[in-house]
């Protein structure tokens, strides 16, 4: 029997976005204030534009929903520029492969919280990402949720694996895909760690990312896109809940040469 957390958060996570888009389309038709902060989804964008873009996503190569396990509540930064700021490490680069991640304590007798690791080779430094020991040879190492388990009863809690495997992880965005990290140093964890997974090389740091920090290129949009739809997807969070200045880029060359531009830039 599967626990059911990965279906609950993206159950979750399909009827808050309806109703955020639908916030949005109800306020902009009265006209009668400011947009609240949660109607955040499609801001700025008409409603052709937003279901256009949604739609082109369907037939993309890339399957960003084992990364959306958890409802997030942050500030949303309206554009990647502002987002850049904020953050020690901003790089583009590509996806070097998966690999198994420390797996820590939850609560007594309760099961294993397990990560995967993803590796970034960093093709364009922008900020805080040359030279750096914590990513040796240019490459960061990224933790991501690996979301529910198996339970597998009588065994102990502890023993039950994860559902998703490390190869589910590389099928659904496999190595090769262009990105852009917006990267921070991740904190000491506050749980035992039981397995320390695979090993990293010396002098590296696992990173994480804010909610808006992953942007990926779907090669198959890349491919069969036009002039008007990005062939960009957010990793942790759809891009267009950002607003229209995360869409008007259309590759990852488009947002570096961007970022570049706003003064990203060592």
């Amino acid at each position: 029997m599967v626990l059911t957390l990965t279906e609950t958060m993206t159950v979750k996570r399909t009827c808050i976005i309806t109703l955020a888009l639908a916030s949005v389309l109800a306020i902009g038709g009265c006209g009668t204030g400011p947009e609240p902060q949660a109607a955040r989804t499609g801001q700025g964008m008409t409603l052709d534009e937003v279901r256009r873009y949604r739609s082109e996503l369907v037939g993309g190569a890339l399957d960003v929903s084992l990364l959306r396990i958890r409802n997030m509540d942050y500030p949303v930064m309206s554009s990647p520029e502002e987002l850049a700021a904020t953050q020690q490490t901003v790089a583009g680069g590509v996806v070097d492969g998966w690999q198994q991640g420390p797996a820590t304590a939850s609560y007594p007798g309760g099961p294993l919280e397990y990560r995967v690791v993803m590796r970034v080779r960093i093709t364009d430094p922008l900020k805080g990402a040359t030279g750096k020991p914590h990513m040796p040879e240019d490459t960061a190492y990224i933790e991501f949720d690996q979301g529910a388990v198996i339970r597998d009863d009588p065994k102990p809690a502890e023993e039950w694996k994860p559902e998703k495997s490390v190869s589910d992880f590389e099928a659904s965005i496999p190595t090769g895909t262009k990105v852009v990290v917006f990267l921070r140093a991740r904190p000491p964890y506050e749980q035992k760690i039981v397995h320390p997974g695979q090993p990293l090389p010396a002098g590296a740091r696992i990173m994480s990312l804010p909610p808006q920090g992953l942007i990926l290129e779907d090669s198959k949009l890349s491919a069969r896109r036009n002039s008007d739809t990005s062939a960009l997807v957010g990793g942790l969070e759809p891009l267009e809940d950002g607003g229209p200045a995360w869409l008007e880029s259309k590759t990852v060359h488009d947002l570096v040469a961007r970022l570049k531009s706003k003064g990203i830039s060592d």
